[in-house]
């Protein structure tokens, strides 16, 4: 739970670490001590099977040639997978990833997930983005917004394929964070409000679920969603969500997003987590590793039912983050020379 500031790849290099005993001070409390990464950290790569000697490690070599000693590739299976470990936990920013023209569509569907766990050999960590196949784009980059973890997984689920990358770059960075005993402050709407019961009573400190007066309730719609939006931008490292016993259910299958967008009402932010229903369970913690954002929604999709919550706490921080301009693998910054193959 150590959530930072947004950065985008590619930034200046940093300014030169101040000495060890140099604090930093930020807010007239905390004093914070930043790390800094001069050089990018090496990471091992490996992948869910090798078909014709296309090792895991061909995606992080610092080649970008699309040749069959620089990709790698599984063979073809079930819900393949790549995964590359980071030699400690970072803030990840920003991923670039290459791959062959002629197997470009390969990536279209495949998730990318960031975390600590290797729980479903790490692709049950949170999800950072979805990639798309785009014509003609041999490069993405994808924005991970300071998701934090050891673990970065490349993952088809519901596929049988093979999955081809030919080069990956991860940057980011990590320094001290200092998190609130409170949580954070903001106002509150939702996508309707039935009989009263409005958006801003699951913010109201009060974690009793047994009245109008305490809960937000939308009424039956497509869709329902609830949004907070905090006094700024945010690095989020857990949410608590508190609900009725009778209506717990209700929260089953709800996504959370947490994001700087009002796209689709803030919807189509970066998901932290699904809610899966916990009996017994009225109050429910959910960790968002430092996803950043301004806003925090609850969405359930591809249903028409209510919305109900009772108390949602937000915890979470932000403070100065420093990131390497070089891929946090290798020791060098490196060009890729794609071959159009």
């Amino acid at each position: 739970m150590v959530p930072l500031v947004l950065a985008e790849a590619p930034l200046p290099p940093p300014p030169p670490p101040p000495p060890p005993s140099l604090p930093i001070t930020e807010h007239p409390v905390l004093v914070l001590s930043l790390m800094y990464i001069a050089v990018p950290l090496r990471g091992a790569a490996v992948q869910s099977s090798t078909a014709s000697g296309w090792t895991a490690g061909r995606a992080i070599d610092g080649s970008c040639s699309s040749g069959t000693d620089s990709c790698t590739h599984t063979s073809e299976m079930d819900n393949p997978w790549w995964r590359l470990q980071l030699d400690g936990v970072y803030r990840v920013s920003v991923i670039e990833i290459t791959n062959r023209n002629v197997a470009r569509d390969r990536l279209d569907g495949v998730e990318i997930h960031i975390g600590n766990s290797l729980v479903n050999n790490g692709n049950d960590n949170p999800r950072c983005a979805i990639i798309h196949d785009v014509p003609d784009s041999l490069t993405q980059t994808v924005h991970c917004w300071g998701m934090e973890g050891m673990y970065v997984n490349f993952y088809k689920p519901f596929n049988t394929t093979a999955l081809t990358l030919c080069e990956v770059k991860v940057y980011g960075g990590r320094n001290p964070f200092y998190q609130s005993k409170s949580s954070l402050v903001g106002a509150a709407v939702q996508s309707s409000t039935y009989l009263g019961w409005i958006a801003g009573q699951a913010i109201d400190g009060s974690c009793s679920p047994d009245g109008k007066d305490r809960c937000s309730y939308t009424g039956q719609m497509d869709n329902p969603w609830w949004r907070l939006q905090l006094d700024g931008v945010y690095r989020v490292s857990v949410i608590e969500i508190t609900n009725m016993y009778s209506t717990r259910k209700w929260l089953d299958g709800v996504e959370i997003h947490i994001g700087n967008s009002l796209v689709n009402n803030g919807n189509d932010n970066p998901r932290c987590a699904i809610i899966h229903d916990v009996p017994d369970g009225l109050t429910q913690t959910v960790h968002c590793w430092g996803m950043e954002g301004v806003y925090v929604n609850f969405y359930k999709p591809f249903n028409t039912t209510y919305l109900m919550l009772c108390e949602v706490k937000v915890y979470g921080g932000r403070n100065p983050f420093y990131q390497s301009k070089s891929s946090l693998v290798w020791g060098w910054v490196y060009e890729c020379d794609i071959w159009l193959g």
